[in-house]
């Protein structure tokens, strides 16, 4: 007994300095880009801005879209998982809030998979092997590097709903179910799948999978309703769900869309396995995605296929899209992944009976997918990486992206606050101080203009740096703008007439 006490409180210890040094990696991503002036406006500056607004008790609005005036926030994003940054708003700010919910999720994610394994009859040292799998995914170091999304804390609940069904805890299984529908409208659709993958796993149960069933119907009328009617109702413009168009060369709806596939089995296989562009500078995205899933656990579908019916939304969503961005291993896009391909190989290894074959078995995985992830800090296919936001191994991650970073955050501390701003994409998030907030070129009602003098790709965005450059030096040319405040990296200029609130946005002279 002695012995047994020990080796559990070891396993304890290990566990507790597992989810130490993850939280110290993600924060390296994450907490060091916005530290750095390396996040952009879209999307965290976006839902920070939503997150101040809810703060200081208004209905939430944006203002950094490019394609639309002042807009309710949930008509772009019907998420309520940014809610819980609010307390830590009036600490830390949005940006930051947003990034510590995010982490937080992570942990809460990696601990339920801990939990998963423990439940599956795994000892704890088999658990922390199972945490570390999880907390090693690729998918989340990916996410990490673009900011903040509602969807990587929508997935990180999946865990405790897998170990919650499992148990027959009926309150905390909705409660899980919950956080992930209301974190984003398309989280709805993956829900429904999560769920009757979860009626496939529990099969035997007929008043389990009654109820699982009846979940998923009420997901799948869930997101009809948010993306088909309150969407297009709360946005200004009363546009339809926008996020359509990359399908729409498959058929005029979505649903059009999946039947064209479905019906032409080799349609079906160049969207899964082909770049469907003109350009071959994409040729080998879709492929990578499927090595990336197979050494991240996808072996494990082969044991345990219900997991692989929770895949199935998150892969169409990807692969039948004709934005080669979604393609790949980029972004927070397969966030989703990393839950279940960690629950699928915990599942199948915590099966196995022959004790030495399985920790072998588990070594194996966890180095599978730990090169892996390593391996694609440096290189991938996937298009669009920036090796100094995406890897933390690099000594030129931690160095800022203007030169004088000290110099550039007493800068804009002596921005005014509440005067409507329009500022470079990489400012934006350090400049919610205000309600009317604009990503340039984007001016409407702005009184400010806050521009880098030599902005990077991802800070001069939507702009090239060239175009960026240009725009700065027409706006130190014109008699309507008069310079604030400059030095050797930020000009903020000042407009000589208050604005009314228009569609204008700067454009080139020619």
């Amino acid at each position: 007994m002695p012995v047994l006490y020990l080796s559990t409180l070891k396993a304890q210890w290990g566990r507790t300095l597992l989810l130490v040094l993850f939280a110290l990696a993600y924060a390296s991503i994450s907490f060091v880009n916005h530290y750095n002036f390396r996040t952009a406006t879209l999307d965290l500056g976006l839902i920070a801005q939503a997150v101040g607004e809810v703060a200081q008790l208004r209905w939430p609005q944006t203002t950094l879209l490019l394609d639309s005036p002042p807009t309710p926030f949930l008509g772009q994003h019907f998420s309520l998982t940014p809610l819980l940054a609010v307390p830590l708003y009036y600490v830390v700010g949005g940006a930051w809030a947003l990034l510590l919910v995010q982490t937080g999720a992570l942990l809460l994610g990696a601990l339920g998979v801990w939990r998963y394994a423990q439940a599956q009859g795994a000892s704890p040292g088999v658990c922390n092997w199972a945490l570390a799998f999880f907390a090693s995914q690729w998918g989340i170091y990916s996410a990490l590097s673009f900011d903040y999304h509602d969807n990587v804390v929508g997935a990180m609940a999946l865990p405790w709903l897998a170990l919650w069904v499992g148990q027959r805890r009926v309150g905390p299984a909705v409660a899980a179910a919950l956080v992930v529908l209301l974190s984003k409208e398309n989280m709805a659709l993956w829900l429904a799948f999560v769920l009757l993958g979860l009626a496939w796993q529990h099969w035997r149960q007929r008043a389990v999978v009654a109820w699982l069933a009846a979940g998923a119907l009420a997901s799948l009328g869930y997101f009809v309703v948010i993306t088909q009617v309150v969407m297009p109702a709360l946005d200004v413009n009363h546009r339809a769900f926008t996020q359509v168009v990359r399908y729409a060369h498959l058929g005029p709806t979505l649903p059009a869309a999946v039947a064209n596939v479905l019906l032409h089995p080799r349609l079906l296989w160049d969207v899964l396995l082909h770049n469907t562009l003109p350009d071959p500078l994409y040729d080998h995205i879709k492929r990578e995605l499927w090595v990336a899933i197979l050494l991240s656990g996808g072996w494990a579908l082969v044991w345990r296929p219900w997991y692989a019916l929770m895949l199935l939304p998150i892969l169409g969503q990807k692969l039948l899209s004709n934005d080669f961005v979604l393609w790949g291993i980029n972004g927070h896009y397969s966030i989703e992944l990393a839950p279940v391909l960690a629950l699928a190989a915990t599942d199948a290894l915590c099966s196995w009976r022959w004790g030495r074959i399985r920790h072998l078995a588990w070594a194996g995985a966890l180095a599978s997918v730990l090169l892996f992830t390593l391996d694609t800090f440096s290189t991938r296919f996937s298009r669009w990486y920036t090796p100094v936001t995406n890897n933390p191994l690099l000594p030129e991650h931690y160095t800022s992206a203007v030169p004088d970073r000290a110099g550039l955050c007493a800068a804009l501390a002596q921005v005014p606050a509440d005067v409507p701003l329009s500022a470079s994409s990489s400012l934006v998030p350090h400049l919610l101080n205000r309600q009317a907030v604009y990503l340039f070129p984007v001016l409407r009602n702005a009184r400010l203009v806050a521009l880098l003098r030599e902005p990077g790709e991802a800070a001069a965005w939507p702009l090239s740096p060239e175009v960026a450059r240009q725009a700065l030096a027409q706006f130190q040319a014109d008699a309507n703008y008069r310079t604030v405040y400059e030095d050797a990296q930020l000009v903020v200029l000042a407009r000589r007439f208050a604005p009314t609130d228009s569609a204008i946005t700067w454009k080139a002279q020619p």
